[in-house]
Protein backbone atom coordinates (compact mmCIF):
# COMPACT_ATOMS: atom_id res chain seq x y z
CA UNK A 1 0.00 0.00 0.00
CA UNK A 2 2.78 2.43 0.92
CA UNK A 3 4.48 2.02 -2.47
CA UNK A 4 1.28 2.47 -4.45
CA UNK A 5 0.28 5.73 -6.03
CA UNK A 6 -2.41 7.39 -3.95
CA UNK A 7 -5.84 7.23 -5.57
CA UNK A 8 -8.92 8.70 -3.91
CA UNK A 9 -12.47 9.30 -5.08
CA UNK A 10 -15.61 11.24 -4.39
CA UNK A 11 -18.80 9.29 -5.06
CA UNK A 12 -21.95 11.43 -4.95
CA UNK A 13 -25.38 10.05 -5.79
CA UNK A 14 -27.38 11.96 -8.45
CA UNK A 15 -30.56 11.85 -6.40
CA UNK A 16 -30.12 15.53 -5.56
CA UNK A 17 -27.71 18.44 -5.94
CA UNK A 18 -24.20 18.22 -4.46
CA UNK A 19 -24.61 18.66 -0.71
CA UNK A 20 -22.29 21.06 1.11
CA UNK A 21 -21.05 18.14 3.25
CA UNK A 22 -20.22 16.09 0.14
CA UNK A 23 -18.44 19.14 -1.25
CA UNK A 24 -16.21 19.29 1.84
CA UNK A 25 -15.50 15.57 1.55
CA UNK A 26 -14.60 16.05 -2.12
CA UNK A 27 -12.34 18.96 -1.18
CA UNK A 28 -10.41 16.96 1.44
CA UNK A 29 -10.02 14.06 -1.00
CA UNK A 30 -8.78 16.54 -3.62
CA UNK A 31 -6.34 18.22 -1.20
CA UNK A 32 -4.99 14.85 -0.07
CA UNK A 33 -4.44 13.70 -3.65
CA UNK A 34 -2.82 16.92 -4.79
CA UNK A 35 -0.60 17.11 -1.68
CA UNK A 36 0.72 13.58 -2.27
CA UNK A 37 1.00 13.59 -6.06
CA UNK A 38 -1.95 11.21 -6.31
CA UNK A 39 -5.15 11.04 -8.33
CA UNK A 40 -8.63 12.30 -7.51
CA UNK A 41 -11.45 10.41 -9.22
CA UNK A 42 -15.17 10.98 -9.60
CA UNK A 43 -17.71 8.14 -9.44
CA UNK A 44 -21.41 8.79 -9.86
CA UNK A 45 -23.37 6.27 -7.78
CA UNK A 46 -26.51 6.22 -9.89
CA UNK A 47 -27.91 2.74 -9.20
CA UNK A 48 -31.08 4.20 -7.62
CA UNK A 49 -33.03 4.10 -10.88
CA UNK A 50 -36.10 5.77 -9.40
CA UNK A 51 -34.46 8.83 -7.83
CA UNK A 52 -31.32 9.31 -9.95
CA UNK A 53 -31.57 11.83 -12.79
CA UNK A 54 -29.23 13.19 -15.44
CA UNK A 55 -30.20 16.69 -14.34
CA UNK A 56 -28.80 16.07 -10.87
CA UNK A 57 -25.69 14.45 -12.35
CA UNK A 58 -25.04 17.54 -14.48
CA UNK A 59 -25.59 19.71 -11.41
CA UNK A 60 -23.03 17.68 -9.43
CA UNK A 61 -20.43 17.91 -12.18
CA UNK A 62 -21.04 21.63 -12.55
CA UNK A 63 -20.71 22.21 -8.78
CA UNK A 64 -17.36 20.41 -8.64
CA UNK A 65 -16.12 22.33 -11.68
CA UNK A 66 -17.35 25.62 -10.17
CA UNK A 67 -15.40 24.89 -6.99
CA UNK A 68 -12.32 24.10 -9.07
CA UNK A 69 -12.08 20.49 -7.88
CA UNK A 70 -10.87 19.01 -11.14
CA UNK A 71 -10.90 15.22 -11.25
CA UNK A 72 -8.56 12.86 -13.06
CA UNK A 73 -9.67 10.58 -15.89
CA UNK A 74 -13.20 9.83 -17.01
CA UNK A 75 -16.27 9.95 -14.81
CA UNK A 76 -17.16 6.43 -13.60
CA UNK A 77 -20.87 5.63 -13.43
CA UNK A 78 -21.88 2.83 -11.10
CA UNK A 79 -24.92 1.95 -13.22
CA UNK A 80 -22.56 0.90 -16.04
CA UNK A 81 -20.72 -1.58 -13.82
CA UNK A 82 -23.52 -4.10 -13.29
CA UNK A 83 -21.60 -6.92 -15.01
CA UNK A 84 -18.64 -6.40 -12.66
CA UNK A 85 -20.93 -6.52 -9.64
CA UNK A 86 -22.67 -9.66 -10.91
CA UNK A 87 -19.41 -11.52 -11.51
CA UNK A 88 -18.23 -10.69 -8.00
CA UNK A 89 -21.53 -11.89 -6.52
CA UNK A 90 -21.34 -15.14 -8.50
CA UNK A 91 -17.78 -15.63 -7.22
CA UNK A 92 -18.91 -15.48 -3.60
CA UNK A 93 -21.83 -17.85 -4.25
CA UNK A 94 -19.58 -20.39 -5.98
CA UNK A 95 -17.08 -20.21 -3.11
CA UNK A 96 -19.82 -20.66 -0.53
CA UNK A 97 -19.18 -17.25 0.99
CA UNK A 98 -22.67 -15.93 0.23
CA UNK A 99 -26.12 -17.52 0.32
CA UNK A 100 -29.71 -16.73 -0.59
CA UNK A 101 -32.22 -15.90 2.11
CA UNK A 102 -35.96 -15.57 1.58
CA UNK A 103 -37.17 -14.63 5.03
CA UNK A 104 -40.10 -12.26 4.65
CA UNK A 105 -40.18 -8.70 5.90
CA UNK A 106 -42.61 -9.82 8.58
CA UNK A 107 -40.22 -12.55 9.79
CA UNK A 108 -37.30 -10.12 9.85
CA UNK A 109 -39.36 -7.58 11.79
CA UNK A 110 -40.40 -10.22 14.34
CA UNK A 111 -36.73 -11.18 14.77
CA UNK A 112 -35.78 -7.56 15.31
CA UNK A 113 -38.45 -7.06 17.97
CA UNK A 114 -37.30 -10.15 19.90
CA UNK A 115 -33.72 -8.85 19.88
CA UNK A 116 -34.91 -5.44 20.97
CA UNK A 117 -36.84 -6.98 23.89
CA UNK A 118 -33.70 -8.83 24.97
CA UNK A 119 -31.67 -5.63 24.50
CA UNK A 120 -29.55 -7.32 21.86
CA UNK A 121 -28.12 -5.51 18.83
CA UNK A 122 -30.35 -5.89 15.74
CA UNK A 123 -28.90 -8.49 13.34
CA UNK A 124 -30.22 -11.25 11.14
CA UNK A 125 -29.00 -14.77 11.97
CA UNK A 126 -30.19 -16.68 8.94
CA UNK A 127 -31.38 -20.27 9.08
CA UNK A 128 -31.16 -20.55 5.28
CA UNK A 129 -27.37 -20.46 5.22
CA UNK A 130 -27.00 -24.18 4.39
CA UNK A 131 -30.31 -24.67 2.60
CA UNK A 132 -29.18 -24.71 -1.03
CA UNK A 133 -32.62 -25.88 -2.13
CA UNK A 134 -33.77 -22.29 -1.83
CA UNK A 135 -31.06 -20.98 -4.13
CA UNK A 136 -32.60 -19.17 -7.17
CA UNK A 137 -30.72 -20.22 -10.31
CA UNK A 138 -31.00 -16.80 -11.91
CA UNK A 139 -32.28 -13.33 -11.14
CA UNK A 140 -35.32 -13.97 -13.37
CA UNK A 141 -36.45 -16.68 -10.94
CA UNK A 142 -36.07 -14.36 -7.97
CA UNK A 143 -38.99 -14.36 -5.54
CA UNK A 144 -40.08 -11.14 -3.85
CA UNK A 145 -38.20 -11.54 -0.58
CA UNK A 146 -34.97 -13.17 -1.79
CA UNK A 147 -31.81 -11.48 -0.51
CA UNK A 148 -28.20 -12.49 -1.00
CA UNK A 149 -26.27 -12.41 2.28
CA UNK A 150 -22.62 -12.68 3.23
CA UNK A 151 -22.02 -15.80 5.31
CA UNK A 152 -20.49 -14.96 8.68
CA UNK A 153 -19.55 -17.07 11.67
CA UNK A 154 -22.06 -16.01 14.29
CA UNK A 155 -19.96 -17.62 17.03
CA UNK A 156 -16.81 -15.80 16.03
CA UNK A 157 -14.96 -13.91 18.73
CA UNK A 158 -13.08 -11.94 16.12
CA UNK A 159 -12.98 -8.18 16.20
CA UNK A 160 -12.54 -6.23 12.99
CA UNK A 161 -9.92 -3.60 13.75
CA UNK A 162 -8.88 -0.82 11.40
CA UNK A 163 -6.73 2.25 11.87
CA UNK A 164 -8.70 5.30 10.86
CA UNK A 165 -6.24 7.97 9.73
CA UNK A 166 -8.27 10.67 11.51
CA UNK A 167 -9.79 8.81 14.45
CA UNK A 168 -7.23 6.17 15.29
CA UNK A 169 -8.08 2.53 16.03
CA UNK A 170 -11.72 1.47 15.62
CA UNK A 171 -13.05 -2.03 16.23
CA UNK A 172 -16.27 -3.98 15.70
CA UNK A 173 -17.28 -7.51 16.76
CA UNK A 174 -18.07 -9.75 13.78
CA UNK A 175 -20.85 -11.60 15.59
CA UNK A 176 -22.76 -8.35 16.09
CA UNK A 177 -23.07 -7.77 12.34
CA UNK A 178 -25.26 -10.76 11.55
CA UNK A 179 -25.62 -12.22 8.07
CA UNK A 180 -25.94 -8.87 6.37
CA UNK A 181 -27.36 -8.50 2.85
CA UNK A 182 -25.18 -7.67 -0.15
CA UNK A 183 -27.66 -7.91 -3.05
CA UNK A 184 -31.37 -8.10 -3.91
CA UNK A 185 -30.56 -10.11 -6.99
CA UNK A 186 -27.53 -10.84 -9.16
CA UNK A 187 -28.36 -7.69 -11.08
CA UNK A 188 -29.04 -5.52 -8.05
CA UNK A 189 -26.01 -5.32 -5.75
CA UNK A 190 -26.54 -3.26 -2.61
CA UNK A 191 -24.49 -0.24 -1.59
CA UNK A 192 -21.80 -1.85 0.56
CA UNK A 193 -21.05 -4.53 -2.00
CA UNK A 194 -21.07 -2.26 -5.07
CA UNK A 195 -18.81 0.25 -3.33
CA UNK A 196 -16.23 -2.43 -2.51
CA UNK A 197 -16.16 -3.82 -6.05
CA UNK A 198 -15.92 -0.34 -7.56
CA UNK A 199 -13.24 0.94 -5.18
CA UNK A 200 -11.23 -2.24 -5.72
CA UNK A 201 -11.44 -2.05 -9.51
CA UNK A 202 -10.57 1.66 -9.43
CA UNK A 203 -7.55 0.81 -7.24
CA UNK A 204 -8.64 3.32 -4.59
CA UNK A 205 -5.97 3.42 -1.89
CA UNK A 206 -7.70 5.75 0.59
CA UNK A 207 -11.42 6.09 1.28
CA UNK A 208 -12.02 9.52 2.82
CA UNK A 209 -15.67 10.08 3.71
CA UNK A 210 -18.10 11.26 6.40
CA UNK A 211 -18.25 9.67 9.83
CA UNK A 212 -21.79 8.46 9.12
CA UNK A 213 -20.09 5.72 7.06
CA UNK A 214 -18.10 4.34 10.00
CA UNK A 215 -20.71 1.61 10.61
CA UNK A 216 -20.38 0.53 6.95
CA UNK A 217 -16.63 0.04 7.22
CA UNK A 218 -16.52 -3.36 9.02
CA UNK A 219 -19.03 -4.78 6.53
CA UNK A 220 -16.97 -3.51 3.63
CA UNK A 221 -13.77 -4.92 5.11
CA UNK A 222 -15.44 -8.35 5.35
CA UNK A 223 -16.54 -8.07 1.70
CA UNK A 224 -12.98 -7.16 0.67
CA UNK A 225 -11.72 -10.24 2.50
CA UNK A 226 -14.39 -12.49 0.96
CA UNK A 227 -13.37 -11.30 -2.51
CA UNK A 228 -9.68 -11.78 -1.73
CA UNK A 229 -8.99 -8.06 -2.06
CA UNK A 230 -6.91 -5.73 0.10
CA UNK A 231 -8.98 -3.01 1.81
CA UNK A 232 -7.94 0.62 1.35
CA UNK A 233 -7.03 2.87 4.26
CA UNK A 234 -10.02 4.63 5.77
CA UNK A 235 -10.43 8.16 7.11
CA UNK A 236 -13.76 9.38 8.42
CA UNK A 237 -14.44 13.10 8.39
CA UNK A 238 -16.52 14.87 11.04
CA UNK A 239 -20.03 15.91 10.06
CA UNK A 240 -20.92 19.53 9.37
CA UNK A 241 -23.36 20.69 12.03
CA UNK A 242 -26.11 23.29 12.13
CA UNK A 243 -26.15 26.02 14.79
CA UNK A 244 -28.12 23.69 17.11
CA UNK A 245 -25.31 21.13 16.64
CA UNK A 246 -27.57 18.71 14.81
CA UNK A 247 -26.51 17.35 11.42
CA UNK A 248 -26.85 20.04 8.76
CA UNK A 249 -29.97 19.34 6.70
CA UNK A 250 -32.49 21.02 4.41
CA UNK A 251 -34.51 22.26 7.37
CA UNK A 252 -31.60 24.55 8.23
CA UNK A 253 -31.77 26.31 4.85
CA UNK A 254 -29.60 25.92 1.77
CA UNK A 255 -27.46 22.82 1.92
CA UNK A 256 -26.70 22.34 -1.80
CA UNK A 257 -23.65 23.96 -3.35
CA UNK A 258 -25.82 25.49 -6.10
CA UNK A 259 -27.76 27.37 -3.39
CA UNK A 260 -24.64 29.43 -2.68
CA UNK A 261 -23.69 30.38 -6.22
CA UNK A 262 -25.75 33.59 -6.33
CA UNK A 263 -24.12 34.96 -3.17
CA UNK A 264 -20.61 33.57 -2.89
CA UNK A 265 -17.40 33.27 -4.84
CA UNK A 266 -16.23 29.66 -5.32
CA UNK A 267 -12.85 30.51 -3.79
CA UNK A 268 -14.64 31.69 -0.63
CA UNK A 269 -16.71 28.49 -0.39
CA UNK A 270 -13.58 26.33 -0.79
CA UNK A 271 -11.69 28.42 1.78
CA UNK A 272 -14.61 28.20 4.24
CA UNK A 273 -15.20 24.45 3.82
CA UNK A 274 -11.50 23.75 4.12
CA UNK A 275 -11.25 25.59 7.41
CA UNK A 276 -14.41 24.11 8.91
CA UNK A 277 -12.75 20.89 10.04
CA UNK A 278 -9.08 21.82 9.78
CA UNK A 279 -6.87 24.45 11.41
CA UNK A 280 -4.80 26.20 8.77
CA UNK A 281 -2.19 28.83 9.58
CA UNK A 282 -4.53 31.69 8.59
CA UNK A 283 -8.17 32.35 7.81
CA UNK A 284 -7.74 33.39 4.18
CA UNK A 285 -5.59 31.21 1.94
CA UNK A 286 -5.47 29.96 -1.62
CA UNK A 287 -6.03 26.36 -2.67
CA UNK A 288 -2.32 26.09 -3.34
CA UNK A 289 -1.59 27.16 0.24
CA UNK A 290 -4.20 24.71 1.51
CA UNK A 291 -2.54 21.89 -0.43
CA UNK A 292 0.84 22.78 1.05
CA UNK A 293 -0.44 22.73 4.64
CA UNK A 294 -2.92 19.85 4.47
CA UNK A 295 -2.29 16.70 6.50
CA UNK A 296 -5.15 14.20 6.61
CA UNK A 297 -4.26 13.03 10.12
CA UNK A 298 -4.76 16.59 11.41
CA UNK A 299 -8.40 16.85 10.36
CA UNK A 300 -10.57 17.51 13.41
CA UNK A 301 -12.48 14.63 14.97
CA UNK A 302 -15.45 16.64 16.23
CA UNK A 303 -18.14 18.18 14.06
CA UNK A 304 -17.87 21.81 13.01
CA UNK A 305 -20.77 24.27 13.13
CA UNK A 306 -21.64 25.85 9.80
CA UNK A 307 -21.09 29.50 10.75
CA UNK A 308 -22.80 31.69 8.15
CA UNK A 309 -21.26 34.85 9.62
CA UNK A 310 -17.78 33.39 9.11
CA UNK A 311 -18.63 32.42 5.53
CA UNK A 312 -19.91 35.95 4.84
CA UNK A 313 -16.73 37.45 6.27
CA UNK A 314 -14.50 35.17 4.19
CA UNK A 315 -16.54 35.99 1.10
CA UNK A 316 -16.18 39.72 1.79
CA UNK A 317 -12.38 39.35 1.93
CA UNK A 318 -12.33 37.75 -1.50
CA UNK A 319 -14.73 40.32 -2.95
CA UNK A 320 -12.48 43.16 -1.79
CA UNK A 321 -9.62 41.75 -3.86
CA UNK A 322 -11.57 41.76 -7.14
CA UNK A 323 -10.73 44.22 -9.89
CA UNK A 324 -13.70 46.04 -11.48
CA UNK A 325 -13.56 43.68 -14.45
CA UNK A 326 -13.48 40.51 -12.33
CA UNK A 327 -16.13 41.83 -9.96
CA UNK A 328 -18.59 42.55 -12.76
CA UNK A 329 -17.86 39.17 -14.32
CA UNK A 330 -18.50 37.45 -10.99
CA UNK A 331 -21.79 39.34 -10.61
CA UNK A 332 -22.89 38.35 -14.07
CA UNK A 333 -22.11 34.67 -13.43
CA UNK A 334 -23.77 34.70 -10.01
CA UNK A 335 -26.84 36.84 -10.55
CA UNK A 336 -27.15 37.19 -14.31
CA UNK A 337 -27.31 40.98 -13.99
CA UNK A 338 -26.16 43.15 -16.89
CA UNK A 339 -22.89 45.04 -16.73
CA UNK A 340 -24.16 48.56 -15.90
CA UNK A 341 -21.92 49.34 -12.93
CA UNK A 342 -19.28 52.04 -13.43
CA UNK A 343 -15.71 50.99 -12.68
CA UNK A 344 -15.39 53.93 -10.30
CA UNK A 345 -18.29 52.54 -8.24
CA UNK A 346 -16.75 49.11 -7.73
CA UNK A 347 -14.35 49.99 -4.85
CA UNK A 348 -17.24 51.55 -2.89
CA UNK A 349 -19.24 48.34 -3.31
CA UNK A 350 -16.56 45.71 -2.82
CA UNK A 351 -15.32 47.37 0.37
CA UNK A 352 -18.72 46.78 1.97
CA UNK A 353 -20.23 43.76 0.23
CA UNK A 354 -20.59 40.37 1.92
CA UNK A 355 -22.89 38.60 -0.52
CA UNK A 356 -22.98 39.18 -4.26
CA UNK A 357 -26.78 39.31 -4.40
CA UNK A 358 -26.71 42.28 -1.99
CA UNK A 359 -25.20 44.44 -4.72
CA UNK A 360 -28.67 45.87 -5.31
CA UNK A 361 -28.30 47.69 -1.98
CA UNK A 362 -25.91 49.95 -3.90
CA UNK A 363 -28.17 50.47 -6.92
CA UNK A 364 -28.11 54.25 -6.33
CA UNK A 365 -24.64 54.19 -7.88
CA UNK A 366 -26.11 53.41 -11.29
CA UNK A 367 -29.77 54.47 -11.12
CA UNK A 368 -31.78 57.23 -9.51
CA UNK A 369 -32.90 56.40 -5.97
CA UNK A 370 -36.48 56.44 -4.69
CA UNK A 371 -37.22 57.69 -1.20
CA UNK A 372 -39.69 59.58 0.98
CA UNK A 373 -38.93 63.31 1.34
CA UNK A 374 -39.21 62.96 5.14
CA UNK A 375 -35.86 61.17 5.06
CA UNK A 376 -34.16 64.41 3.99
CA UNK A 377 -34.79 66.05 7.37
CA UNK A 378 -31.84 65.81 9.77
CA UNK A 379 -32.89 64.70 13.25
CA UNK A 380 -34.70 67.58 15.03
CA UNK A 381 -34.22 69.93 12.13
CA UNK A 382 -37.17 70.99 9.95
CA UNK A 383 -37.78 70.95 6.24
CA UNK A 384 -37.14 74.69 5.87
CA UNK A 385 -33.69 74.34 7.41
CA UNK A 386 -32.94 71.25 5.31
CA UNK A 387 -34.12 73.16 2.23
CA UNK A 388 -31.91 76.17 2.93
CA UNK A 389 -28.81 74.09 3.65
CA UNK A 390 -29.28 71.72 0.71
CA UNK A 391 -29.81 74.71 -1.58
CA UNK A 392 -26.50 76.11 -0.36
CA UNK A 393 -24.82 72.71 -0.89
CA UNK A 394 -26.10 72.79 -4.46
CA UNK A 395 -24.42 76.15 -5.04
CA UNK A 396 -21.15 74.91 -3.52
CA UNK A 397 -21.10 71.85 -5.77
CA UNK A 398 -22.13 73.86 -8.84
CA UNK A 399 -19.29 76.33 -8.29
CA UNK A 400 -16.71 73.69 -7.36
CA UNK A 401 -14.20 72.35 -9.90
CA UNK A 402 -14.26 68.56 -9.53
CA UNK A 403 -10.76 68.41 -10.96
CA UNK A 404 -9.51 69.69 -7.60
CA UNK A 405 -10.36 66.35 -6.05
CA UNK A 406 -12.46 64.86 -3.26
CA UNK A 407 -10.36 66.16 -0.40
CA UNK A 408 -10.80 69.73 -1.51
CA UNK A 409 -14.58 69.38 -1.89
CA UNK A 410 -14.77 67.81 1.56
CA UNK A 411 -12.77 70.74 2.96
CA UNK A 412 -15.24 73.24 1.46
CA UNK A 413 -18.27 71.35 2.81
CA UNK A 414 -16.63 70.98 6.23
CA UNK A 415 -16.09 74.76 6.35
CA UNK A 416 -19.80 75.22 5.57
CA UNK A 417 -20.64 72.69 8.29
CA UNK A 418 -18.68 74.80 10.75
CA UNK A 419 -20.74 77.85 9.85
CA UNK A 420 -24.11 76.11 10.38
CA UNK A 421 -22.83 74.47 13.54
CA UNK A 422 -23.69 70.86 12.70
CA UNK A 423 -21.96 68.58 10.20
CA UNK A 424 -25.06 66.38 9.98
CA UNK A 425 -27.13 69.31 8.70
CA UNK A 426 -24.89 69.41 5.61
CA UNK A 427 -23.99 65.81 4.95
CA UNK A 428 -27.27 64.09 5.89
CA UNK A 429 -29.53 65.68 3.24
CA UNK A 430 -26.72 65.35 0.67
CA UNK A 431 -26.38 61.63 1.45
CA UNK A 432 -30.13 61.08 1.12
CA UNK A 433 -30.32 63.12 -2.08
CA UNK A 434 -27.60 61.01 -3.69
CA UNK A 435 -28.54 57.58 -2.34
CA UNK A 436 -32.09 57.65 -0.97
CA UNK A 437 -30.72 55.87 2.13
CA UNK A 438 -29.83 56.73 5.70
CA UNK A 439 -26.64 54.70 5.52
CA UNK A 440 -24.13 54.69 2.69
CA UNK A 441 -20.49 55.31 1.87
CA UNK A 442 -19.19 58.86 2.20
CA UNK A 443 -21.43 61.14 0.07
CA UNK A 444 -18.31 62.85 -1.31
CA UNK A 445 -17.07 59.50 -2.62
CA UNK A 446 -20.50 58.88 -4.13
CA UNK A 447 -20.51 62.32 -5.77
CA UNK A 448 -17.22 61.51 -7.48
CA UNK A 449 -18.64 58.25 -8.80
CA UNK A 450 -21.78 59.94 -10.10
CA UNK A 451 -19.82 62.91 -11.49
CA UNK A 452 -20.79 66.54 -11.13
CA UNK A 453 -23.73 66.64 -13.53
CA UNK A 454 -25.55 63.65 -12.02
CA UNK A 455 -24.79 64.85 -8.48
CA UNK A 456 -26.38 68.24 -9.18
CA UNK A 457 -29.34 66.57 -10.88
CA UNK A 458 -30.08 64.49 -7.77
CA UNK A 459 -29.68 67.44 -5.40
CA UNK A 460 -32.11 69.48 -7.52
CA UNK A 461 -34.56 66.58 -7.46
CA UNK A 462 -34.31 66.43 -3.67
CA UNK A 463 -34.99 70.17 -3.41
CA UNK A 464 -38.03 69.66 -5.60
CA UNK A 465 -39.35 67.03 -3.21
CA UNK A 466 -39.21 69.53 -0.31
CA UNK A 467 -40.61 72.58 -2.12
Amino acid sequence: MHNMKIRVRTAPSPTGHLHIGNAQSALYNWLFARKNGGEFHLRIEDTDKVRSTKEYERSILYALEWLGLNWDGEVVRQSQRGIKHRKALEQLIMEGKAFWCNHTKEELEAERKKQEAKKEPPRHICSHRHNTMHYPASSTQRIKDWTLRLALDQNSERKIVFDDIIRGQIEFSVRLLGDFSIARSLDNALYNFAVVVDDSDMEITHVIRGEDHISNTPKQILIYEALGKTPPQFAHLPLILASDRSKLSKRHGGTAVVDYKKDYLPEAIVNFLGGLSYTFSKDILTKEEMIDEFELSKVHKSGAVFDLKKLNWINSQYIKKLSPEKFKKALQQATGRLDDILDAAVPLITERLEKLSDVENFSYLWKEPKYNEKLLKWKKSNFNTSLDILAEVEKIIDDFDFEKGKDELRKVLDEFSGKVGDRGLVYWPLRVALTGKDKSPDPIDIAYVLKKEETLKRVKFALGKIW
